[in-house]
Parts: C-alpha cells; structure tokens; sequence
C-alpha cells in the first residue's frame, strides 16, 4: 500500500517544525548571538543578562518540546508506516535522534518545566548544567541534528509535492 504525504497544513511533522523547532532555532540564534557581544566586550548589561537569559531557557525550552512532539508523533513508525516509501531514507537521522535524546532528554523536560511552569525547585535549572555531563554541548547537538532531519524531512516534501502536481504546497 503507497502511503500518501499529507497536505503541508495539516502535516503533524510541518507543525512540530514550524510551530516548535523553529523557535528553539531562533533563541538559539538571539542566545548566540547575545553570547558572542557578551563575550567580546567581557562584560554584558543588565538588560543584556536578562536577554541572555530568556533566549537561553526559552531556546532549551523549545528543543524539549521539539523532543517530546518528536517522541510522541512515533517518528521511526510514522515515517516507516504514514509517509510515502522515499521517506524511508530519513530512518538512520531518526534513529541518530532517538539515540542522542535518550542521553538527557529526562533532564531537558525537567528543565522545561521549571522554566515554563511556576518552579518549584530552584536549583532544577542549574542542575541540568551543572555535574560531569555536558549538556549544553549535548542541547547543540541536539538542535543541529534536528535541524538536518527537518530539513531532509522538507526537501522530500517539495520533491513529493512536485512528483504528484501539488503546486499549492510547493514553496518556491
């Protein structure tokens, strides 16, 4: 049975893209970049340091939740069993998340839900970078393979949408 793509707006894929990855994507890019001018000039503001620190946690809050709607769609399955058989070259960067969330992500949700919930347990927050772990090189990882599989994952899409004359989801 040739399993059909679903329409771009109602992709449950496309939405934990757009509505998820794309924003722990651009607090990454503010913390970076906020980190870097911090770093430069050895010395930040004290509306810098609260920048800095919204982009951090909303930036690791966002890569949770990414990882979570990832867990919870059954990538590996949804893509073996609900995407057309092209797809199927997706399973070893599938298989690369599965393995490299499974390091940290407990630590990742209890993080997330310190930062988007009332906390608490102050001490949550510091403890996911604190210790032998290195986390935060963990979450960078985590958001650049991320970053590759969604757009693997967006490229088969408009190759899809062209082979079957869907125009309207086409992107140019």
């Amino acid at each position: 049975m040739k399993s059909t793509l679903p329409h771009r707006d109602s992709d449950v894929v496309m939405m934990l893209y757009a509505h998820y990855f794309l924003a722990s994507e651009l607090m990454q890019k503010n913390y970076r970049k906020l980190k870097e001018k911090s770093n430069k000039h050895n010395r930040i503001c004290q509306s810098d340091r609260v920048n800095l620190s919204i982009y951090f946690c909303t930036w690791l809050g966002f890569l949770a939740v990414t990882s979570e709607g990832f867990k919870k769609l059954s990538m590996r399955m949804l893509i073996l069993n609900e995407r057309p058989h092209d797809f199927i070259e997706l399973i070893p960067k599938v298989d690369e998340l599965g393995s490299l969330m499974k390091k940290h992500s407990n630590q990742l949700r209890r993080f997330r839900n310190n930062i988007f919930h009332l906390r608490e347990n102050h001490r949550e927050v510091e403890q996911f970078l604190e210790g032998q772990h290195n986390r935060l090189k963990w979450a960078e990882e985590l958001q650049i393979v991320f970053g590759e599989f969604f757009s693997e994952y967006r490229v088969l899409c408009q190759f899809y949408y062209i082979i079957e004359d869907r125009k309207e989801e086409f992107l140019m």
